[in-house]
């Protein structure tokens, strides 16, 4: 199985994979693959290996780890399909896996790097979020913003930057990164709105002080920072 996706900073919205009519849906094209259709898992994988992709380039930050880290969640996809019930999209399910892949490689190369007493600034850094639209009389100001938001972004703890992601960059709902991560939702909401404010005070200097527009600070979620109740929850 080979994963050729190079869209590591592009947002799942902007890859949602485009389907028609006569398109058959996931829970279909899964059916014939546990049936042993090889052809229909292969569809799966072209339909949404790109936005993947990008998630696991969005939690590793290394573009090597992140097609390992991809053909090992689409091998394990493939082995743990009798175990998707369609409660959830397949997307979501298939993030989950994603996530958990990334998870222990990013456990694994921390293990390597400190086993081998190696400096951990030398990891891979570079950003790779899409933080504003793209637009050739911006390009130096987005590139720029990319490298601030980045270099924020690193500072966080994982399991806060990874939701941040999912959110801001994959544009998956509460309830789907409650899913994907295996936290509560409430744990999400927690999480995002201590990201969201580390990350604001990172940038306070840009655009007086306000985040600027299209970037993962900025959110138009309203309450959805908080918990139930109006009271943010413990993270």
């Amino acid at each position: 199985m080979v994963v050729n996706s190079r869209d590591g900073g592009a947002s799942k919205r902007d890859l949602e994979p485009s389907t028609r009519a006569t398109d058959p849906p996931d829970t279909d094209l899964v059916r014939l693959a546990r049936e042993g259709d090889r052809n229909a898992f292969r569809q799966l994988v072209e339909r949404h290996q790109r936005a993947a992709f990008a998630l696991a380039m969005g939690m590793l930050r290394h573009e090597a780890d992140a097609r390992d880290a991809l053909q090992e969640a689409f091998l394990k996809a493939f082995r743990s399909l009798d175990g998707f019930h369609g409660d959830a999209a397949f997307s979501t399910w298939l993030y989950r896996i994603v996530s958990n892949a990334c998870i222990d490689r990013r456990r694994r190369r921390k293990i390597t790097v400190e086993a081998d007493d190696a400096n951990l600034g030398a990891v891979d850094s570079s950003p790779t979020l899409a933080v504003m639209p793209r637009s050739p009389h911006r390009e130096l100001e987005r590139h720029r913003l990319g490298e601030r938001i980045g270099a924020a972004l690193e500072k966080l703890p994982d399991y806060h930057r990874d939701t941040v992601i999912l959110r801001e960059v994959e544009g998956l709902s509460y309830a789907e990164i409650a899913e994907a991560t295996g936290v509560s939702i409430g744990t999400v909401m927690s999480r995002l709105f201590h990201a969201r404010q580390k990350l604001q005070v990172a940038l306070a200097d840009l655009h007086d002080g306000s985040p600027a527009r299209g970037s993962v600070v900025a959110s138009n979620d309203g309450a959805g920072d908080e918990a139930p109740g109006g009271k943010a929850v413990a993270k």
